[in-house]
């Protein structure tokens, strides 16, 4: 960025860099907060900002356009353009425009910052909506599964039974007034209650 100041003014990174530090030149922030040149602002600031007393010699972009180093010195008390040529009184750069357009570029730049940072939010609201919704979905599975393992677990119990030497009727007896059904419901119920609360109870920062 520097070097395309310095390349457009004509003059070396240096010069840019203490422009830049004692104003004569100014930059502003992009989205991601780096500060950056707007490369015809900064090209129209390092002429109208010079200190004439302090002109001795031709930028090498003044010598591309044929001025001495006795006609930069008179240049620094008039107001020329980019290309070392003087300017008419409506084209004499406005340094309070300029600057009045610099602060409503850079108010631009704080709300695009700021949309950036409500966009990010608003994406952060949405994932965390689905995630609460993929975890009610799996909640709601896992509080009813003790049905169906309890029902599938009744009959390999039946068929060890039998395999015993019991009759089917003795075994379905026996389960039946046993609850074993009820029981093995209940049992795995238990489990995934406390699978769950063990899962919410732990610290955010444990999960990927």
């Amino acid at each position: 960025q520097a070097s395309a100041v310095a390349h457009a003014v004509g003059v070396t990174d240096a010069a840019v860099s203490k422009a830049k530090k004692i104003g004569r030149i100014s930059t502003f922030e992009n989205s991601k907060g780096k500060a950056m040149y707007h490369l015809e602002t900064a090209k129209r600031e390092f002429y109208a900002n010079r200190n004439p007393s302090k002109v001795t010699t031709a930028t090498t972009g003044q010598k591309a356009a044929g001025l001495t180093d006795f006609e930069a010195r008179l240049s620094a008390k008039k107001n020329f353009g980019d290309d070392g040529e003087p300017l008419s009184d409506s084209e004499v750069f406005d340094f309070g425009k300029e600057r009045a357009a610099r602060e409503h570029f850079a108010a631009e730049m704080a709300k695009i910052k700021t949309d950036e940072m409500k966009g990010l939010l608003v994406d952060k609201l949405k994932a965390s909506q689905k995630v609460y919704e993929l975890a009610s979905s799996v909640k709601d599975r896992l509080l009813s599964i003790h049905l169906k393992v309890a029902s599938s677990c009744m009959a390999p119990l039946e068929s060890a039974l039998v395999d015993s030497g019991l009759s089917n009727d003795t075994v379905r007896n026996a389960l039946s007034i046993g609850h074993i059904e009820k029981i093995i419901g209940e049992v795995v119920r238990k489990n995934v209650i406390d699978s769950l609360r063990d899962i919410i109870s732990k610290e955010q920062e444990n999960f990927v």
